[in-house]
């Protein structure tokens, strides 16, 4: 194929492109009025997208997603109803699986906004699915379990996960430990607080771990003369 041919068919991918993407958002621009039923006809499946944007999926994700934010501050001033919340979701996470702060901004939105928490956690779980190695939605379930649903033991369980990821920090092992604690189980905790004293070079988080198994280990010796079926040292720093 010769460089002008090329140019040329590349030329008319942008241009298809660029024309499925101003037909997905026709609904946000307000330029025609439909019924609901009617203007869903116009707004593109993710797969549509997928097959007609071609090697350029990942602009069109980025430009979709700069206009669902816009389409998310129109809601929150009350000019939409936000009915293509989820199919404007499905585009952009379809073009391109591994833009993670879709799958966390989308999961926010589902338990700010509509109090949905079991749909907020589905969210960041497909994310996951397509993110493994990234800390920041699995630490956010753990966020949602500890805060919304006060199950400390689940939160403790995806912070320990977040924890093992690649790009994981101080903070993930921290929660877990905190929410380990919470959750009535102190001895994973000291486990927990333990491997954080050892992995982590700030001598703050040190000093934390030192006084939370400390902390930790007096409550289960302050237990031991109740429970007769207490078995083993407390764990060593």
């Amino acid at each position: 194929m010769s460089v002008p041919t090329k140019t040329l068919l590349r030329g008319m991918i942008v241009a298809v492109t660029a024309l499925v993407i101003v037909m997905t958002l026709q609904v946000f621009d307000g330029q025609e009025q439909r019924a609901a039923n009617q203007e869903k006809l116009y707004f593109p499946s993710g797969n549509f997208l997928v097959e007609s944007t071609l090697g350029f999926r990942e602009v069109a994700a980025d430009y979709l997603w700069f206009r669902f934010v816009q389409y998310y501050g129109a809601y929150a001033k009350g000019q939409n109803d936000f009915r293509y919340f989820e199919l404007l979701i499905d585009s952009i996470t379809k073009l391109d699986p591994q833009f993670e702060e879709v799958y966390y901004f989308a999961s926010l939105v589902l338990w700010s906004s509509f109090g949905d928490t079991e749909r907020s956690i589905d969210m960041l779980k497909r994310g996951i699915l397509a993110n493994p190695d990234k800390a920041k939605l699995p630490f956010q379930i753990g966020f949602i379990y500890y805060v919304m649903e006060y199950d400390y033991l689940r939160a403790g369980h995806w912070f320990e996960m977040a924890g093992r990821c690649s790009d994981a920090t101080d903070k993930e092992p921290r929660f877990a430990a905190f929410a380990r604690g919470r959750a009535g189980d102190d001895r994973v905790s000291i486990a927990l607080w333990k491997n954080l004293y050892h992995s982590t070079d700030s001598p703050h988080m040190k000093e934390l771990a030192v006084k939370m198994i400390e902390k930790l280990t007096r409550k289960i010796e302050g237990r031991m003369e109740y429970d007769e079926g207490f078995i083993g040292p407390i764990p060593e720093i």
